[in-house]
């Protein structure tokens, strides 16, 4: 009887438990996810009560209350766990497991030509030591009015390159700084000046891991979490709110099920949702959140190419990823002073191309609203790859692909493309002033 005094439930009803605040701490963290299916769903608050918890109980470590999915995650021992797989109003029990931003690899400077290739067809020329490149676009608004969201290591809003459009939002641990460097490299690659594809965009730091790239799966469900809460008030607040964007250059060793399903979650609030392949040279459906991606869903997933358009060996491949992108020596803002960079690379640098691209892309206003057709139009504006496979483009050259490609199309996407020709124009920038991190 001394379990059922540990951590009392009834599963077809919930009553309170008898000898409360008798929960035994310790445990591995488990995500828990109630069932919305059901004709009353549970609230989170009457789960926990089930365990002799509450939400501000040191073992709860995260609480998930947004519109499409509720749940926490906490430190419980295997009889709480035989409890809660009894509980018709939960829908998954799972284990939290480590997520990292995955290796990258430091070089010694050279140019970020990902801008160039991402906006061009043509071979790319000159050299990769050259801070002078070239980046083609078609719209001034260069994302403007889309708030992107990057859960990562954190950034440094304070770096020249955000110019006062990047804030820390939310911490895992509470401490806002980017001790690592990987989330300001992926934030300035996303909306940097000079260096990012949406320029103008909002940056949002949402910090999942830690100082050495590496956290918890809970960590990332909470930071979906608090997304989709902020975007719900965006949308309710009536200001001038084109959409968001969530950007994941980050892998777990294994899928995950409450990341996929607060990715699921993170679509169907309408967030566009663009995720790194992971650097295995594995099979990136073998890994969350790129799981998410190919025919399983809206979700993004970005495998990583050198200059020379061939597929970087460090890459994860196959039917999960969607579009491969610049991700070999890519130069992008680091943490330390408002001038410093960095070259790395790896699907982490990959993925904040695309992203750039799916802010950029937001000024159409049916792409905005909606994960599924902008993942419809990235793949029709796409550049056949000789392996067959697709590289990221922001539409630019989207004609030049459509009179040699025998991809099949559907009409309402078709007429977006049409709709999202905008005059071309061409702007040549140059990076000064910078210095190179020593790593």
């Amino acid at each position: 009887m001394a379990f059922a005094a540990l951590c009392l439930v009834v599963t077809e009803t919930l009553a309170a438990p008898s000898q409360p605040n008798s929960h035994e701490s310790g445990g591995e963290e488990h995500i828990v996810v109630i069932d919305k299916t059901i004709p009353v769903p549970a609230k989170v608050e009457e789960i926990l009560l089930q365990l002799d918890l509450n939400t501000t109980h040191p073992d709860v470590r995260h609480v998930f209350n947004n519109t499409f999915f509720q749940g926490f995650s906490a430190s419980m021992k295997s009889h709480c766990l035989d409890l809660l797989a009894n509980m018709v109003a939960v829908s998954m029990v799972e284990r939290a497991t480590t997520v990292s931003r995955g290796s990258v690899y430091s070089t010694r400077p050279n140019a970020p030509w990902g801008l160039q290739r991402i906006s061009t067809a043509s071979s790319l020329q000159g050299s990769k030591s050259s801070l002078d490149f070239t980046y083609n676009y078609a719209d001034d608004s260069l994302g403007n009015g889309v708030d992107i969201y990057i859960l990562d290591t954190g950034l440094y809003a304070q770096h020249n390159v955000f110019d006062g459009r990047a804030n820390m939002l939310w911490s895992f641990d509470g401490d806002m700084r980017d001790n690592d460097g990987h989330g300001t490299h992926v934030s300035g690659t996303a909306a940097g000046s000079i260096l990012g594809v949406a320029s103008k965009a909002q940056l949002y730091g949402v910090k999942t891991l830690d100082s050495n790239g590496a956290g918890w799966s809970s960590n990332v469900v909470a930071g979906i979490d608090y997304v989709i809460r902020r975007h719900e008030e965006q949308l309710r607040s009536g200001k001038d709110y084109t959409g968001s964007v969530i950007s994941m250059s980050l892998a777990s060793s294994e899928p995950v099920q409450a990341i996929d399903t607060a990715v699921a979650a993170a679509l169907a609030a309408g967030i566009h949702v663009c995720v790194a392949a992971g650097n295995n040279g594995e099979d990136a459906c073998q890994s969350s959140p790129a799981s998410s991606g190919g025919s399983r869903g809206s979700a993004i997933t970005v495998g990583a190419i050198d200059m020379d358009n061939k597929r970087a060996s460090f890459s994860n491949h196959g039917s999960c990823v969607d579009l491969y992108a610049p991700g070999v020596n890519i130069i992008s803002s680091w943490i330390g002073k408002p001038n410093m960079v960095n070259s790395l690379s790896g699907t982490s640098m990959a993925t904040p191309h695309v992203t750039g691209i799916i802010a950029y892309a937001m000024k159409n206003q049916t792409l905005a609203a909606s994960p599924s057709l902008m993942k419809e139009w990235l793949l029709m504006t796409a550049l056949p790859l000789e392996d067959g496979t697709l590289l990221a483009n922001n539409g630019i050259h989207a004609g030049e692909r459509s009179a040699r490609s025998t991809r099949a199309r559907s009409s309402s996407i078709t007429r977006i493309a049409k709709r999202t020709a905008w005059a071309f124009s061409m702007t040549t920038v140059s990076v000064a002033g910078v210095e190179q991190a020593r790593t």
